[in-house]
């Protein structure tokens, strides 16, 4: 006999922490993605191709062909991230229901989630990858060092679209400071004063995260091209069972796929929630990043 976990609407908790994930993880949005549904019939890795750069070549004396290479970049999921609560007979009966979760618990639970992902792929910024840095304080950084890291990266032939700037919230307030971005005239609104957000400098979507690691090279914020770092991550397969709920969702803004379920445990008298995603992380363009460090 199946059991039903009174009290408790899985698809409500799980499109309940839609906002969260929107709002709070914007960065993942400066990452190359692939986050398509088929992972239970096309294997357990994803692999895409990064091109060489190329010269124009005089064609006035006929077509002939120059050789060209790309780089295959394979991305192994095998990461499986996420969290289980569980709560005996007793704690649920005093809660009176289960609803209590969606606002309390599955929010915490889903910051430190996708807290690991992040982590995970910013522990790929290091010099023997991205060689390419500048140190530059959080004091002394401007839209004058946003304007210079823009042409940085357009002199490495970083494509200009979808550019992104991953800052601390040291180096993202003294960029609240300027005056430039200060002056709502200038910048084409008052966000940046009333809400605290500039979100587009020189050309850079510019996203505050407070976790970006030192990784031991005194790594503070980073510049870079979506193509610089990969992130690939299926939904997980959903076992039959009639026992359990399950409730998949993708989250409109990142694309982000994640999966919740819910089960009770009628040996252990506990019932259980639980969120994860399955992803996998590697480094791609070398050029496409600009690490900046604060020594």
């Amino acid at each position: 006999m199946a059991n039903t976990l009174g009290g408790i609407n899985l698809a409500q908790i799980a499109q309940g922490t839609l906002d969260y994930l929107s709002y709070e993880f914007h960065p993942l949005r400066a990452f190359t993605r692939d986050f398509s549904d088929d992972i239970a019939t096309k294997g357990e890795s994803v692999t895409t191709r990064v091109p060489s750069s190329v010269s124009a070549q005089d064609l006035s004396s006929g077509y002939s062909a120059t050789d060209v290479t790309s780089t295959a970049k394979t991305i192994t999921l095998s990461n499986f991230q996420g969290f289980v609560y569980g709560f005996t007979d007793a704690e649920v009966s005093k809660a009176g229901n289960l609803d209590w979760l969606q606002g309390v618990f599955m929010a915490p639970a889903l910051e430190a989630t996708l807290n690991k992902v992040m982590d995970d792929l910013l522990a790929l910024v290091v010099n023997a990858t991205f060689s390419a840095n500048e140190v530059i304080t959080a004091a002394n950084f401007d839209v004058d060092e946003i304007a210079d890291l823009a042409a940085d990266l357009s002199t490495a032939k970083v494509p200009k679209s979808e550019r992104a700037l991953m800052l601390p919230p040291t180096y993202y307030a003294s960029i609240q400071k300027d005056t430039v971005v200060q002056d709502a005239s200038s910048y084409n609104g008052p966000d940046a004063v009333r809400e605290h957000a500039a979100r587009r400098i020189h050309g850079f979507n510019v996203y505050e995260y407070s976790d970006i690691p030192t990784n031991s090279e005194n790594l503070a914020a980073i510049a870079l091209h979506p193509s610089a770092l990969l992130l690939a991550a299926r939904q997980p397969a959903t076992p039959s069972d009639p026992g359990l709920q399950v409730e998949n969702v993708t989250d409109p803004t990142t694309g982000l796929p994640l999966q919740f379920r819910s089960w009770y445990d009628p040996d252990s008298g506990v019932y259980k929630v639980s969120m994860g995603v399955l992803y996998g992380v590697a480094a791609g363009n070398a050029t496409a990043l600009k690490r900046i460090k604060s020594a």
